[in-house]
């Protein structure tokens, strides 16, 4: 690869003259049981999140060597969560502060961390709300919406700690929501089940993928089909929807995913398939029993349930796997008996169990 071409020297020597911001890049680092670190710094009062000032460096690798730097600790930096300015007026001098979630690479115990002198005092992992107490109020703030955008999809836009006013079209757009995700049950003529060999997981899969954020779920179902199969194939009624909380996944989101129908096809569109990107190393049709043996358990459960709706022309909705009861179903019965076992809905049996993804 080519080096990049050197700027004009003219605009370099006006970069380098350019007044700027200073910048620092700060951690949001979680134990095991989901506790913050906070380090109590000695040139400052109070305590703080962990990290510094930026350098002539990119704020990843700065976030990188303050860590080691200032507690020994080897982190890998994940998404940018908050960016917080401050006015020059409260500083003498404007100040971008960057928030970054990062997981240490190992195990971390607290009083195991070196910490750096003259730098640290004291380094601890507490509870979330004990770190808002804390920590001084700019940066309390600046926690709590680290913390919300962790558990959304956003990154908060703060000055000086407080989220300023935006737009009602912007507001919505990083408003914390669930995932979608839209996938396609394809059939043939004889009733089999198509499923799909992913490259980037060791689990079977049915067509479809997760929903972009310009688009419906139907629109993502009849696009993963093209990407994926090179299939223009129009998507048919809604068969399934699975929801989950975030606890009940892998990835710590909440997520809906919607299954439909499709028209069968034909001998002559089945040997057409081709697989189009490199999401898929191959594909494989088979008899509806052997394709829930194939599939994992929340995917099998929604191949149960879109099998039923097909025979009663109904819309099944499933909680993480398991069907979904009315309100009135879910205790006892009128004979004081408790409902069956939504696990029996499982081909393989067992209940409903935390998926790997969507």
């Amino acid at each position: 690869m080519n080096p990049p071409p050197l700027p004009d020297p003219e605009l370099a020597r006006y970069l380098v003259a350019h007044p700027a911001p200073a910048a620092c890049a700060d951690a949001l680092i979680r134990d095991h049981l989901g506790r913050v670190l906070i380090v109590d710094p000695d040139y400052k009062p109070g305590w703080d999140l962990p990290g510094g000032m930026l350098e002539d460096e990119e704020p990843e690798p700065a976030l990188v060597r303050e860590l080691q730097e200032e507690l020994g600790l080897d982190a890998e930096i994940g998404r940018l969560l908050a960016v917080d300015t401050a006015p020059a007026e409260r500083w003498g001098r404007a100040i971008i502060s960057l928030v970054y979630a990062a997981r240490p690479r190992a195990a971390v115990d607290a009083a195991a961390l070196v910490l750096q002198p003259g730098e640290i005092r004291a380094a601890k992992f507490v509870p979330e709300r004990e770190a808002l107490t804390l920590l001084v109020p700019t940066v309390a703030r600046r926690l709590a919406a680290a913390a919300a955008a962790e558990r959304g999809a956003h990154t908060a836009v703060l000055r000086d700690g407080h989220r300023p006013p935006m737009p009602p079209r912007d507001h919505f757009a990083q408003l914390p929501a669930p995932m979608a995700a839209a996938t396609v049950l394809v059939r043939d003529t004889a009733g089999r089940v198509l499923v799909l060999d992913p490259s980037y997981k060791p689990e079977a899969e049915l067509p479809g993928g997760m929903v972009e954020a310009c688009e419906s779920p139907e629109q993502a179902a009849a696009r993963e089909l093209r990407e994926e199969l090179a299939l223009d194939l129009p998507v048919g009624r809604l068969l399934v929807v699975d929801t989950a909380p975030a606890t009940a996944t892998g990835h710590g989101r909440a997520v809906t995913c919607f299954l439909y129908d499709a028209a069968p096809l034909t001998a002559a569109q089945a040997g057409a398939l081709r697989f189009a990107d490199v999401e898929i190393r191959a594909a494989s049709w088979h008899d509806p029993g052997e394709a829930q043996r194939r599939l994992p358990r929340h995917l099998a459960a929604r191949l149960t349930a879109a099998l039923r709706a097909l025979e009663d022309g109904g819309i099944v909705h499933l909680r993480a796997g398991v069907p979904a009861r009315p309100a009135q179903d879910a205790g006892a019965t009128a004979g004081g008996r408790a409902p069956a076992a939504a696990a029996r809905q499982d081909p393989r049996g067992g209940g409903a169990r935390r998926w790997p993804d969507a």
